[in-house]
């Protein structure tokens, strides 16, 4: 028994050995069979297909060839004619290439030797060709006009009928080829398997006892590796409820173990506070310094938020770089001081300085936060309502801590059907330029018009920027908002210039998220293109922080990019933000708009300074001076004095449609004295 348990079994597997190789065997050779018979099939149809196709050009060509004979539809035909000549030549050299493979096909190509029909179509070629040139030349090319008809629709269009049906009866020859070696590769399987069932499987059938014998063995593996079972089913159970990345609970956990503690709060007494936090700055290091130092970023803050809590309490992370936090807090009186204080602390401790692989990475967070202490709370409902108090700590200016209130939710429904407005408004074309004028400060002449966003609401009217940039900015909108502005304010442009005026620039503001977008440099050379503009028409406004990044930057190559491409770069509200001076030198800008706190008070000794040291810091740069918010005429007079190139505000003019700009065009160029009239195109 021992003899037959051991040695059938190695016979049986030598055997299955055997049928397992002839089986692969078979099927390796059946799939190249059927794969060389696909590729063979669609070479043919191509050829089939191509050969087809050769009749239609002929008969195209012998039609456009019509038109030499007429010059207006001679300039606009013969391009068409030029490139189906190209495409069928092209093709008839493809084909005559493949007819090698094809007999029949062959001998139609070869025939004869002025009646194959290569030669039909070299002589089809060359009249075309002889037709084109005697057009081109102004003589007489009915006679060759006649040839290429006859040959079209007479003898080439019967070669090239009989070329495609013995292309097909080729085919047809080898797919049945192909298809008797597949019928008889069948057969074959079919009597190899039946070989393989008697005297392969059939013995199988006499080893199940032995099998029976060696399961009792395999039931005390399966013993053995119940253990090893069970910590994997545990390790599955973890990972279903925790973020991989962090190790901390997920959604789902979250949602689970804040019902639980709803439950039981009747129970403990306790107050349950649900925060939600955001960590601030956190794209930025993930832009600049890629995803694995963000990862680890996100791990850091992590492990200090869970350090701040008690091992009762939960730590979830719920998106890219947002946390829920739930926590029981004693019910007492400073129940929300107590909150409040948790929150400001684990802040403080989450914007220490971070250094990871060699970089110093600062982020902060944000938090908002809800306590309940009824029996009225709902998970969704706490997380949601911590999520409003989260959106109003960012709009608070981030960094810091904002609990819950009842007014926030009527907010936040507002704001979401502004949103909704906002996109609609985008797609119905509600966002149009309205244009502002600079001056030059030497003589008054008009260097240009700067485009601004505003919303012409269908039932408030024209609404300023102040009522939607921002939430654009923080919905991403700012983007599609930037290219509408920027566009109308090119047709814009393109009238003014229409009407006579000679506006030397358009300045249109771009966004970060406009500029990180790839398509926004292209599609901006288009337009300008389009409309007849050069890009030295063109100034883009940018504020400074758009350069507080990377050299890599998509920003930064875009501007680059539009430098090179000749368009002026101005740095808008400067002296605002935090551009450092070496990227300031290290772009190819063209001037500085001082911003309007500046400009204020230019006419005081203290602001003067400032002001005068900006333009210093300009010349020195050979740059312009552009200074946004004149109102008066002593800011006129201050700025002209300190050096200041152009001015802009509404002492100069406010930002106007463009009907009214041209009003406003007409009356200064009448204006009597003081600034000179701007010079008007003859």
């Amino acid at each position: 028994m021992a003899f037959l348990a051991w040695g059938g079994a190695r016979q049986l597997w030598q055997r299955y050995a055997l049928a397992v190789m002839i089986l692969v065997t078979l099927l390796v050779g059946g799939h190249l069979l059927h794969l060389q018979t696909l590729q063979e099939g669609a070479k043919d149809a191509e050829t089939i297909d191509l050969s087809g196709r050769q009749r239609m050009l002929s008969q195209r060509i012998a039609g456009l060839s019509r038109s030499l004979e007429h010059p207006v539809e001679r300039l606009t035909l013969e391009p068409a004619l030029l490139d189906a000549l190209q495409t069928f030549e092209k093709s008839h050299k493809e084909l005559l290439r493949r007819s090698e493979s094809f007999p029949s096909a062959k001998k139609i190509y070869a025939e004869g030797q002025d009646e194959g029909l290569d030669s039909q179509v070299g002589a089809f070629i060359a009249d075309v060709r002889s037709a084109i040139a005697l057009a081109s030349e102004g003589s007489e090319q009915s006679l060759y006009i006649n040839e290429i008809e006859i040959a079209a629709f007479d003898s080439l269009l019967v070669s090239l009928d009989r070329a495609v049906k013995a292309f097909t009866a080729d085919t047809e020859a080898r797919l049945a080829n192909l298809e008797r070696l597949q019928n008889l590769a069948l057969w074959l399987a079919l009597g190899l398997l039946a070989l393989e069932g008697l005297f392969i499987f059939w013995p199988a059938h006499r080893s199940v006892v032995s099998a029976l014998e060696a399961a009792e063995e395999r039931a005390c593996q399966l013993e053995n590796n119940n253990n090893e079972l069970k910590a994997m089913t545990a390790q599955l159970k973890h990972s279903a409820n925790h973020d991989q990345l962090t190790g901390l609970a997920n959604r789902k956990k979250l949602h689970d173990d804040l019902e639980i503690r709803l439950r039981k709060r009747a129970e403990t007494g306790e107050c349950i506070c649900v925060m939600h936090v955001d960590l601030d700055r956190f794209k930025e290091i993930n832009d600049t310094l890629g995803h694995p130092v963000g990862d680890a970023v996100l791990v850091r803050a992590a492990e200090t938020m869970r350090s701040r809590f008690r091992k009762e309490d939960l730590v979830a992370r719920v998106g890219g770089d947002e946390f829920v936090i739930v926590a029981n807090i004693a019910h007492h009186a400073d129940a929300h001081e107590a909150a409040r204080n948790l929150a400001e602390r684990m802040i403080a401790r989450i914007k220490e300085p971070m250094l990871i692989d060699g970089n110093k990475c600062s982020v902060g967070a944000s938090v908002g936060y809800v306590l309940v202490d009824d029996e009225s709370g709902d998970s969704d409902r706490l997380i949601a309502d911590a999520d409003i108090a989260l959106y109003e700590a960012k709009r608070a200016g981030k960094g810091v801590a904002v609990a819950f209130g009842d007014g926030m939710r009527n907010e936040i429904e507002q704001r979401y059907k502004l949103i909704s407005d906002l996109e609609r408004a985008i797609d119905a074309e509600e966002i149009i330029p309205f244009l502002q004028p600079k001056v030059a400060l030497a003589d008054g002449r008009v260097e240009g018009f700067e485009a601004l966003s505003r919303w012409q609401h269908p039932e408030q009217g024209i609404l300023p920027p102040g009522q939607f940039i921002q939430l654009a900015e923080e919905t991403d909108l700012i983007a599609s908002i930037d290219r509408a502005t920027a566009l109308g304010g090119l047709d814009a442009l393109a009238e003014l210039r229409a009407h006579g005026y000679d506006i030397p620039t358009l300045a249109v503001n771009a966004s970060a998220s406009s500029l990180r977008n790839a398509n926004y440099v292209p599609d901006l050379k288009m337009a300008v293109a389009i409309r007849g503009l050069r890009p030295a028409d063109i100034r883009i406004e940018v504020v400074e922080n758009t350069l507080i990044s990377d050299e890599n930057d998509m920003a930064l190559r875009s501007l680059k990019n539009l430098s090179e491409s000749g368009f002026k770069i101005d740095i808008d509200d400067f002296g605002t933000g935090y551009a450092s001076l070496s990227m300031l030198s290290r772009l190819q800008l063209t001037g500085l708009k001082i911003d309007r706190d500046l400009i204020d008070n230019v006419q005081n000794a203290k602001p003067r300074q400032v002001v005068e040291a900006i333009v210093g810091l300009a010349k020195g740069m050979n740059l312009e001076v552009i200074a946004e918010g004149v109102e008066n005429a002593k800011q006129f007079s201050a700025l002209k004095a300190v050096g200041c190139d152009t001015a802009q505000g509404f002492g100069i003019g406010r930002p106007m449609s463009l009907e009214d700009t041209l009003v406003w065009l007409e009356n200064y160029a009448s204006k009597p004295g003081g600034i000179a009239t701007p010079i008007i195109v003859n």
